[in-house]
């Protein structure tokens, strides 16, 4: 508890004394008794800028520095300089960690506690405090809003988005194979979530395609009345119906123990880490981010619900932007909702995106091999259980690889080597990943 209110202290505002103000607003953190046990600043700098300070520090990219606080005339105001791309999105809020969530600068200062009898025994004490700066590239807000990701899982698995009343105009009855039909605002649920993680791949939204309605009602129907998730119900299972194994046929399916949110369906297909039957191709996943995919319908029976993902009559050409050469997963700053450790990893992926007209079934990454290493301090982690194929779901192309000892809210380089292309040439893919954890609280 004592540790926690240092924290707390620490990161109150407070004026500096005269000689060290600045015009600009700053934050200061201001040390009170009870943090007095610091001894050094602790800076680690991510990619996108550096940190500098009035007193001539200057730590870069990658860099970790320390300074030792050893004098009871300490103060420095600490600025976070991002690079052309990149904005400093607020420093860290951690425990330990100074001026968490300010986009000011930060100043730390021992000038109010000079005085203090015992400051020489003080300033000896063994404590670190930290700093960390966060910036993004400019354009992950538009590709990541984060406010919009807060309030969608603020709400996830609600009781309210749970319920009947927000869930059905006429609620399923296996009992008499009764599909039922779910609400507007069911339907738009869904549908936002979908569209949320398309983003964050700069993938166009979907639309949504009342016409196939009954069909995933049918659909979600047959699951939960023969309690299991099969793509082929066949004639004599309990609430059997054509249009249930047209939809079976023709869409991501999922079973959860209690009714759930229409907005968790999504997450989980993406996560995929509970594909029973294919983990490591990530089938469900593939269809979510597919950049063909122009509309979609979805189904819920209590906790059985179906995403319909192909089977649609003529469709417009996909309006993906030409820049988008890959989809991979996860990708830059990513929500942790989508990304799992544990019993039940989450394996990650990226699959080629081809030119508009041209297949997606080239075989580039029969000869792959993928790395993961910190961004900041070059350590590799262990990459296993790589996997390819070229089977068609969704984007045919697709390699997968699972990566233990990853952290929240720390960020990856994973670089992707020896990627055949359809001209001939061989190509190294390097991206960023860093899986949101603390900005989602």
């Amino acid at each position: 508890m004592a540790y926690q209110q240092a924290i707390t202290h620490c990161t109150t505002a407070g004026p500096l004394p005269p000689a060290t103000t600045k015009t600009a607003k700053v934050l200061t953190a201001l040390l009170l008794l009870t943090c007095l046990a610091a001894c050094r600043v602790v800076i680690t700098v991510p990619p996108g800028g550096q940190v500098t300070s009035d007193e001539g520090t200057v730590c870069l990219a990658g860099q970790t520095c320390t300074i030792d606080v050893t004098s009871a005339s300490f103060a420095d105001i600490f600025s976070a300089e991002p690079v052309a791309g990149y904005t400093f999105a607020g420093w860290r809020n951690d425990h330990a960690h100074l001026c968490g969530d300010s986009t000011q600068s930060c100043a730390f200062t021992m000038v109010p506690h000079a005085g203090l009898a015992n400051i020489s025994d003080l300033l000896a004490m063994d404590f670190d405090f930290y700093l960390e700066p966060r910036f993004v590239a400019d354009e992950d807000e538009d590709r990541y809003p984060v406010a919009t990701w807060r309030d969608l899982l603020s709400g996830l698995n609600s009781s309210f988005h749970r319920s009947n009343a927000f869930l059905y105009d006429a609620v399923p009855d296996q009992e008499i194979c009764d599909a039922g039909a779910l609400t507007q605002a069911a339907r738009d649920r869904f549908l936002d979530s979908v569209n949320l993680i398309r983003q964050l791949h700069h993938l166009p939204p979907v639309q949504y395609d009342n016409t196939y309605d009954n069909q995933m009602q049918e659909t979600a129907l047959v699951q939960i009345a023969n309690f299991y998730l099969t793509h082929s119900p066949q004639p004599g299972d309990n609430c059997y119906s054509a249009a249930a194994a047209a939809g079976a046929g023709s869409s991501n399916l999922s079973h959860r123990s209690v009714q759930g949110d229409p907005a968790a369906y999504p997450l989980g297909w993406v996560n995929d880490n509970y594909n029973i039957s294919t983990l490591m191709a990530a089938g469900h996943r593939r269809w979510v981010l597919h950049p063909g995919l122009i509309y979609t319908a979805y189904g819920q029976t209590r906790g059985d619900a179906a995403m319909k993902v192909f089977g649609f009559g003529p469709t417009p050409p996909s309006s993906i932007s030409p820049t988008v050469e890959y989809i991979a997963f996860p990708y830059l700053r990513y929500p942790h909702v989508m990304v799992s450790q544990g019993a039940r990893p989450t394996p990650w992926s990226i699959s080629m995106v081809p030119p508009a007209g041209s297949s997606s079934s080239y075989d580039h990454f029969s000869a792959a091999s993928v790395s993961v290493v910190n961004s900041v301090s070059g350590a590799p982690l262990n990459v296993h259980s790589e996997y390819f194929d070229n089977s068609g779901y969704g984007l045919r192309n697709f390699f997968s690889w699972m990566v233990d000892g990853w952290e929240h809210d720390t960020p990856y380089t994973v670089t992707i080597s020896n990627v055949s292309m359809p001209d001939g040439s061989v190509r190294t893919i390097e991206y960023q990943v860093e899986i949101d954890f603390a900005e989602l609280q």
